[in-house]
């Protein structure tokens, strides 16, 4: 569509611009492939759209519809009048490469597409759309946040010291992810983790040891005390500022007196997020008001709530965690 526009003599043409528009159908494409099976089907040997179209039980003409979009994004690779998957697709789409991104798709098929489409009030006013999930979008959510944390709660396991402490309070912790690592590098820890009931109810039947799962509002039911650690992890971006500073409020009058509190977080320390995380500032706004945040200014929240920050460590990019303690 868009090279009808160029013109190799003339200023440039609208092409990109117009590519950019057309975005959402290979977004689109893309979800619906994944949801049918499309490049399973394909696979690293030449298919045809007919033998696609069996595979994955839909019509021929939607399976050669697919592979000539997919085909043009770079996620199929054409062999004359058939298609094999691109080595990218083959890894991370189909199951049987190292990791398997297809859980992913469902996320941003049912819940951030969606959303997405409150655009334009949300960037003018600032506040999201905080949608209200049944239990399947709950479901993909939950799984693409696991998946995508899953190695930065590694890495936390592996960089801060979790020895010194005995109960760890996990303040909205989803299935876990942050927790398991924690749970298996240090023995002698126990962990109480606070999500929604339906998240709680999930994680409470895996019948984890050491771990109890609460269902419960965060900024409604009071937060549970006693415990010497306290853990927010890839929360914080999703709020804006004064749910925030009434979260930090919140947790400083539940925290004992020698509590550390652990903010893990996509932080940005310049004007140019990490190329990972950039999505991010446009993705948390949309779906609940939510922003990246400069360290300072967390560091401005954490100092007027009653906490003092004591550091930031590096994670592996764009992750860090802001270490604060009781003032």
């Amino acid at each position: 569509m868009s090279r009808v526009f160029e013109s190799p003599d003339g200023p440039p043409g609208p092409a990109r611009i117009i590519d950019l528009y057309c975005g959402y159908m290979i977004s689109q494409t893309l979800f619906a492939a994944v949801e049918t099976g499309l490049f399973t089907a394909a696979g690293p040997e030449p298919a045809t759209p007919a033998q696609l179209a069996e595979r994955c039980d839909i019509p021929e003409r939607s399976a050669r519809a697919m592979a000539d979009l997919l085909a043009d994004a770079g996620l199929l690779e054409r062999d004359g009048a058939a298609f094999r998957t691109a080595p990218d697709a083959e890894a991370f789409l189909t199951g049987r490469g190292p990791a398997d991104l297809r859980p992913m798709a469902r996320y941003w098929a049912t819940v951030s597409y969606p959303a997405w489409g409150n655009a334009i009030e949300a960037f003018r006013s600032r506040r999201g759309v905080r949608p209200v999930l049944d239990e399947a979008q709950t479901e993909a959510y939950e799984s693409t946040v696991a998946l995508v944390t899953a190695e930065t709660a590694a890495d936390l396991a592996r960089t801060y010291d979790f020895g010194r402490h005995r109960r760890l309070l996990d303040v909205g912790g989803g299935y876990g992810t942050f927790a398991r690592p924690i749970l298996s590098a240090y023995e002698n820890l126990s962990v109480t983790l606070i999500d929604l009931p339906e998240v709680a109810a999930a994680v409470a039947g895996q019948a984890i040891p050491r771990l109890t799962a609460i269902g419960a509002d965060i900024f409604e039911s009071p937060l549970p005390p006693g415990h010497d650690v306290i853990l927010v992890a890839n929360l914080v971006h999703l709020l804006p500022p004064d749910r925030i500073t009434e979260l930090f409020r919140r947790l400083r009058a539940a925290a004992a007196p020698e509590a550390t509190l652990l903010l893990v977080d996509w932080w940005r320390t310049d004007q140019a997020p990490h190329p990972s995380a950039r999505f991010g500032a446009g993705e948390f706004l949309i779906i609940s008001g939510g922003d990246l945040y400069q360290v300072d200014e967390v560091v401005g929240w954490l100092t007027e709530t009653g906490w003092k920050c004591t550091g930031l460590t590096e994670l592996p990019p764009p992750s860090g965690v802001l270490v604060a303690v009781p003032d």
